[in-house]
């Protein structure tokens, strides 16, 4: 198993998890449209809650942040794939007229059409397999999807404008293993450090505290989508030593890495 990324196109993987546990504050950064294959999703912000079964589908609005729980089904394992968006896809069909209303966080698609499962699967494939697949035929494939999903009475909204937050999130995500440190970002983003610090402050960030939020999401994403050992994930977020990265997991999701895993896969 592995995460796809084809850039300026879109992202996908499949999620495996053996154990039910609920993620708290996962903020979702890119559109994104998550098929069930088996067991349960529910998702929950603020009073509203989603329960999506095996073969439906919910697309999460970019930017709004929700507490997770995948159930899996008996012995068997939660299964999932997820299609994550451009911003730039989703605003040139914005533009378009259809018949589908846009919704502020989630939209759910229980029992999708079977041109649905197929628009999900070609796409998943030009991100996945991308030989062969030219750049112009994998952004048609994802608006083709996009067009399912307003068939289906939904459309993501207009992304917003990124905030400062946001950008220093995506740098800090094109390489989290990086000895990141405040004045190197600065330099990245060109700015100062007092700049740095106000203007994470305006959006409740502290620069540590994001960096270790991007570290343990992408952790997360790692543990439920591919097939590296524990200590490779700790590595792949910045973290030579095993145990420190555990107790950095655990403080921010409750649970030790390898409850992800289950009893089934082993910890190294």
């Amino acid at each position: 198993m592995n995460i796809a990324i084809r850039p300026d196109i879109g992202a996908s993987a499949r999620i495996v998890q053996y154990n039910r546990l609920r993620y708290a504050n996962i903020l979702i950064n890119r559109p994104v449209l998550i098929l069930v294959e088996r067991g349960t999703k529910i998702l929950r912000s603020n009073e509203e809650e989603w329960a999506v079964p095996a073969g439906g589908c919910i697309a999460l609005a970019q930017g709004e942040t929700f507490d997770v729980m995948n159930v899996a089904e008996g012995e068997r394992a939660y299964e999932a794939r997820w299609i994550a968006f451009e911003p730039d896809t989703v605003s040139a069909f914005a533009g378009k007229p259809g018949q589908g209303q846009p919704f502020p966080r989630a939209f759910p698609v229980l029992s999708p059409h079977a041109g649905f499962y197929g628009a999900f699967t070609d796409c998943a494939q030009a991100i996945v397999e991308p030989g062969g697949i030219p750049d112009a035929i994998a952004r048609h494939r994802l608006g083709e999807l996009l067009l399912w999903l307003d068939l289906a009475g939904g459309r993501f909204v207009l992304p917003r404008p990124a905030g400062f937050s946001d950008r220093v999130r995506d740098l800090l995500s094109t390489d989290p293993a990086r000895d990141w440190a405040s004045a190197r970002l600065c330099d990245a983003l060109g700015v100062s450090e007092a700049t740095l610090r106000r203007k994470l402050a305006a959006e409740k960030w502290s620069f540590q505290s994001l960096l270790i939020d991007v570290r343990m999401s992408i952790a997360m994403q790692l543990l439920q989508s591919t097939d590296l050992s524990i200590l490779r994930v700790a590595e792949a977020v910045g973290y030579e030593s095993q145990s420190r990265f555990a107790a950095r997991f655990r403080a921010r999701f409750g649970f030790a890495p390898s409850a992800i895993r289950g009893h089934i896969r082993p910890d190294s």
